[in-house]
Protein backbone atom coordinates (compact mmCIF):
# COMPACT_ATOMS: atom_id res chain seq x y z
CA UNK A 1 0.00 0.00 0.00
CA UNK A 2 1.59 3.53 -0.71
CA UNK A 3 1.38 6.34 1.50
CA UNK A 4 0.44 9.25 -0.19
CA UNK A 5 2.17 12.84 0.63
CA UNK A 6 -1.23 14.33 2.20
CA UNK A 7 -2.12 11.04 4.11
CA UNK A 8 1.63 11.46 5.87
CA UNK A 9 1.01 15.00 6.49
CA UNK A 10 -2.74 14.62 7.70
CA UNK A 11 -1.32 12.09 9.99
CA UNK A 12 1.09 15.22 11.31
CA UNK A 13 -1.18 17.23 11.99
CA UNK A 14 -3.10 15.36 14.05
CA UNK A 15 -0.54 13.88 16.03
CA UNK A 16 0.39 17.04 16.94
CA UNK A 17 -2.98 17.40 18.34
CA UNK A 18 -4.09 19.51 15.47
CA UNK A 19 -8.57 19.05 15.55
CA UNK A 20 -9.24 21.93 13.47
CA UNK A 21 -9.71 22.12 9.29
CA UNK A 22 -7.16 19.15 9.31
CA UNK A 23 -8.04 17.78 5.79
CA UNK A 24 -7.97 21.48 4.76
CA UNK A 25 -4.82 22.56 6.27
CA UNK A 26 -3.57 18.84 4.61
CA UNK A 27 -4.19 19.86 1.16
CA UNK A 28 -2.65 23.56 1.52
CA UNK A 29 0.80 21.71 3.06
CA UNK A 30 0.70 19.23 0.36
CA UNK A 31 0.52 22.11 -2.32
CA UNK A 32 2.89 24.13 -0.37
CA UNK A 33 5.05 21.27 -0.56
CA UNK A 34 4.85 20.59 -4.21
CA UNK A 35 5.11 24.10 -5.32
CA UNK A 36 8.43 24.74 -2.55
CA UNK A 37 10.07 22.25 -5.58
CA UNK A 38 9.07 23.44 -8.66
CA UNK A 39 10.23 26.90 -7.27
CA UNK A 40 13.49 25.13 -6.48
CA UNK A 41 13.95 23.32 -9.80
CA UNK A 42 12.45 26.89 -11.56
CA UNK A 43 15.35 28.43 -9.49
CA UNK A 44 18.43 25.92 -10.83
CA UNK A 45 16.50 26.42 -14.36
CA UNK A 46 17.04 30.21 -14.32
CA UNK A 47 20.55 29.90 -12.87
CA UNK A 48 21.37 27.21 -15.61
CA UNK A 49 19.69 29.47 -18.80
CA UNK A 50 21.78 32.26 -17.93
CA UNK A 51 24.78 30.70 -17.06
CA UNK A 52 24.65 29.37 -21.04
CA UNK A 53 23.85 33.47 -21.87
CA UNK A 54 20.46 32.02 -23.18
CA UNK A 55 18.40 34.79 -22.24
CA UNK A 56 15.00 34.04 -23.85
CA UNK A 57 15.08 30.48 -22.14
CA UNK A 58 16.30 32.27 -18.25
CA UNK A 59 13.24 34.53 -18.95
CA UNK A 60 10.50 31.36 -19.32
CA UNK A 61 12.03 29.84 -16.60
CA UNK A 62 12.02 33.41 -14.60
CA UNK A 63 7.73 33.80 -15.72
CA UNK A 64 7.49 30.43 -14.63
CA UNK A 65 9.07 31.17 -11.23
CA UNK A 66 6.70 34.12 -10.81
CA UNK A 67 4.05 31.94 -11.22
CA UNK A 68 4.88 29.37 -9.18
CA UNK A 69 5.62 32.03 -6.71
CA UNK A 70 2.18 33.53 -6.76
CA UNK A 71 0.67 29.72 -6.46
CA UNK A 72 3.07 29.22 -3.30
CA UNK A 73 2.19 32.95 -1.92
CA UNK A 74 -1.63 31.69 -2.09
CA UNK A 75 -1.49 28.74 -0.27
CA UNK A 76 0.61 30.32 2.32
CA UNK A 77 -1.57 33.13 3.32
CA UNK A 78 -4.25 30.44 3.28
CA UNK A 79 -2.43 28.18 5.74
CA UNK A 80 -0.40 30.50 8.12
CA UNK A 81 -3.25 32.02 9.94
CA UNK A 82 -4.78 28.86 11.24
CA UNK A 83 -1.47 27.23 11.88
CA UNK A 84 -0.44 30.41 13.90
CA UNK A 85 -4.03 29.86 15.33
CA UNK A 86 -3.63 26.38 16.42
CA UNK A 87 -0.07 26.82 17.59
CA UNK A 88 -0.66 29.61 19.43
CA UNK A 89 2.28 32.00 17.71
CA UNK A 90 1.71 35.54 16.78
CA UNK A 91 2.09 36.78 13.67
CA UNK A 92 4.95 38.74 12.60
Amino acid sequence: MTVQIGDELNLALTTVGFTEKVSLLTMHLSEIEEEAGNVLDLLTALRAHTYRGDAAAGEEALAELTIALEHLGHHLSEVLPDLQKQLNIEPE
